[in-house]
Order: structure tokens, then sequence, then C-alpha cells
């Protein structure tokens, strides 16, 4: 973050004094697609002990001055994962030019306005400890984290019951008991947590991104709304509860319409969430994921598959076709997408070729044409890119990372051939990072090809 003339800097710490209000913001860890799926532990076997948390006042705090963050520090970026102590071999990775870290909603308010960062503030503490200069910072907000005393105090019309279909999650063919995103206490819990938590950390200089404008997003800090339609293939019976077994037959979007579902609502949902990650943010940078939703109920999808995040992305970055003027943080924003694997098309390819809107390649030719950039955007590298697994899992995972068992690197997923691949295609984006996981960023195996994608990026590792 850039430093401020003392003058300036005094003025605007006096107007901070005055106007700041708690806030809050989260992220779950790098892909997490649960809460990522799998990651290695910390190397502590002793619990994490959090400070007494202390209670806050819900109020809605007044804007603060826009001071424009440094740019997006370029290359690779790593996960600090779910341990308790940094591991001593992300530390060892010096291609990683930054590292992801997060807590669940869940842990950090236990108790309505009451903020435990403990886990945050720990866990900050020790990435600076080890040299990382750039951090992004999250708190995982989904449905799938939403802490217990807020779904207990919703009434039962309010909430839906979500299967997992997800075989990669925990929680797989299990319901999850998810509130609706639109409900006014749930809505309103959320900006609250925005506000706390960039109260609390915004003017930290080695916080220059923060992962708290997702807004459609059931498990992780990403776009994942359950809209699953068909049959799930569940473990077999018997499963102890509250697992299903057997074949689970479901239709996610048509509970979504029945619970009162409607595109432009969510939208609003999403834009009033980017505004306040704004305002509670504004010396970091914005991770706004995006995605897709199913096509079969137009009033579920908006008319196409791409339909909302085209919506947010024209509420974000302004459309000059409909009138629509960017938004004051439009530059801070920067568009991720969190699916990257070994079999991505290249980037390249959508230079050339504009994909229909019901399809996903709509999404990674939105990612393209603001990295790149293609018209109508002008600023180079402003999106970024997440893997979609571990390289590490191989095929344990049926070859996620790797593209399935028929992807570039075979069968047997090979990690290495998978994890280069995976950062030759996500680098012909134009990205301005692309974000790995916590299994991964801890592989010596990979130190190498990681610093040379950082460095082919533009980026500068560690130890440069």
């Amino acid at each position: 973050m850039k430093i401020m003339y003392r003058i300036r800097g005094a003025f605007y710490l006096l107007l901070f004094g005055a106007c700041a209000i708690p806030f809050a913001f989260a992220q779950r860890g790098v892909p997490a697609l649960p809460p990522i799926p799998s990651q290695t532990k910390g190397h502590s076997a002793d619990p994490q002990v959090r400070p007494t948390p202390t209670p806050r006042p819900r109020t809605t705090p007044a804007p603060r001055p826009i001071v424009r963050p440094p740019p997006y520090p370029v290359g690779v970026w790593g996960s600090f994962g779910v341990g308790h102590d940094i591991d001593p071999n992300l530390v060892a990775n010096m291609g990683i030019v930054g590292i992801g870290i997060s807590d669940d909603w869940a842990e950090v308010e236990p108790a309505p306005g009451v903020y435990d960062w403990g886990t945050l503030d720990s866990k900050i503490a020790q990435a600076k400890a080890a040299g990382f200069q750039y951090i992004s910072l999250a708190v995982t907000d989904s449905s799938s984290q939403t802490p217990q005393w807020l779904l207990d105090s919703l009434p039962p019309d309010q909430e839906i019951d979500l299967l997992d279909d997800a075989s990669v999650h925990q929680t797989f063919c299990q319901p999850i008991h998810t509130a609706l995103y639109w409900n006014p206490t749930f809505h309103q819990a959320r900006l609250d947590l925005i506000a706390a938590m960039g109260a609390r950390y915004t003017n930290d200089p080695a916080i220059v991104a923060v992962k708290m404008a997702s807004f459609a997003n059931h498990n992780t800090q990403d776009w994942n709304i359950q809209d699953t339609i068909g049959a799930i293939e569940c473990p077999s019976c018997p499963q102890p509860t509250p697992t299903l077994c057997g074949t689970i037959t479901v239709d996610q979007p048509a509970q979504w319409l029945a619970a009162g579902w409607t595109e432009p609502q969510m939208l609003q949902i999403g834009k009033e969430m980017c505004d306040a990650a704004a305002a509670a943010f504004p010396n970091q940078n914005i991770a706004l994921p995006i995605g897709g939703l199913d096509i079969t109920y137009p009033g579920f999808s908006g008319g196409t598959y791409t339909t909302m995040c085209r919506d947010i992305q024209d509420y974000v970055y302004g459309n000059a076709s409909l009138g629509t003027p960017p938004r004051p943080y439009a530059n801070r924003f920067f568009m991720q997408r969190n699916t990257v694997a070994a079999n991505w098309q290249v980037g390249s390819y959508y230079d050339t070729y504009v994909p229909g809107f019901d399809a996903d390649p709509y999404i990674k030719y939105m990612i393209r044409a603001h990295a790149h950039p293609n018209p109508p955007w002008t600023t180079p590298g402003h999106a970024g890119l997440q893997m979609v697994s571990a390289a590490t899992l191989g095929s344990t995972t049926d070859c996620r990372q790797g593209g399935g068992p028929d992807g570039p690197c075979g069968p047997t997923c090979d990690p290495v051939c998978v994890m280069q691949t995976s950062l030759d295609v996500a680098r012909t984006y134009g990205a301005a990072f692309i974000e790995i996981w916590a299994q991964d960023d801890v592989n010596p195996a990979f130190y190498d090809m990681i610093k040379a994608a950082t460095i082919a990026m533009g980026g500068t590792p560690r130890d440069f």
C-alpha cells in the first residue's frame, strides 16, 4: 500500500477514527471446495488459543476515503492452509509471491456481533514473520459456514436444505441447512461481518487483497450455488445420520424458486456485497468470483447460464452500450474464476472466438477479456485464476486437476505433469495471479515450475 504524505495521512487517520465502525469479511482457503477439500493440517497438535472475543455494536459505517491500493502482486499465490502453524515447505517455496489466509464465519463470529479474530491474527503474524510481504485475506461467509446461532434465529420458511452433491466434500450427501441469501437478517449479518473485518484489517499494508465480494457462495468464497438437477449416487446404505445413501434425485433450482429466488433479487444482494466490500477495504484489491447457473428454469438463471455473472460484471465495471457507468472502485476489483484444470483451452483462443452465453466457455472468455485485455476492457492483467483442485492429490480425486482420466496427463494423473500443464495453460490467460492449493504449495517437486511460472508472468520470486 502506498505511503501517504504525512498531512494527508493525519487527516485520513482522524477521519477514520471518527467514522469507522467494525466491519468484516471472509475466505476459506484457496480452493477449499468444501472447506478447501482435504488440506494438509498444520504441524502443531496444540489447539489454537483464541483471545476472548469482544462484542461490537451493529451499525452501518460511514464510507472511508478511497486510496488506490498497490498493484496486485503478480505471480503464483499459495494458501496458508487449515493448520494452525505455517508449513516450512510453504516458506521454502520462493516462487510463491503471496499467501492466502482465511477463517470460517462460524468461527469468527461465535455470537451475534461478537468477533474472534484470533486465528486470522495468528496466521497473519506467522506469514509476516516467515517473510511474506503480501497477504490475501478472507472470512468464508458461505451458506455452509453460517454460524449456528444465525440459522437458529431464522424462521423455517427462510431456510432450505440442499444436498451436497460433491464427492470431494466431507459433507457429501448430507443436507446443508441453508439460509436464503435475500433474508434481511442473514444479509445484514454478512454486511456487518464485512464491515467489522474491514475496520480491523484495511490499514495493514501487508494485506493487499481480500475475498469478501462473494455473494453466490454455498461452500467457499468461490461462486458455487447449489443447482444440481438429477440423480446423485450417494454411498451405499446404510450410512450414519445425516448422510443419505443410495440414489437420491434432486432438483435444487426448483427448491430455490419455491423459496422465492429471482435473479434480480440475487443480483441486488451481489451489488450490495460488492459495495460493502469496497467501502470496508478502501486500501485493498478485491477478488470477484464468477460462475454460471443451471438454465433449466429461466426464472432461476435469469435466462442464460451467464446472465447473473454478466449482470454483476456490468454493475462493477460498467457497460457503455447500456449506459451503465463503472463503480468508483472498479479498478480495484479483479474478476476471478476458480476452476482452472490441465485440460482448459488456452486463453488466446478467446481472442478471436466469443462463445455463447449458455455454457462455461463464456466464463473463460470473460476472464481472458479482462486479463489480456480485449475490448471493451483496457487494463492488462485485471483478472485472476485459481486451480480447481490439488495436483498433488493425483488420481484420488478422479484426476480433477488433471482434467479427468482422459486429460492431457492421462489416467494416472502424474502430479508433476498435472501441475506443469495447469500452470502453463493458466498463464495463457494473462491474469495477474494464479492461486494454487495448500497441498501443492508445500510440494518440493513443484518449487522450480512455480518459480518459473511467476517469472514468466512478470512477477518477482521472494528470493530475488
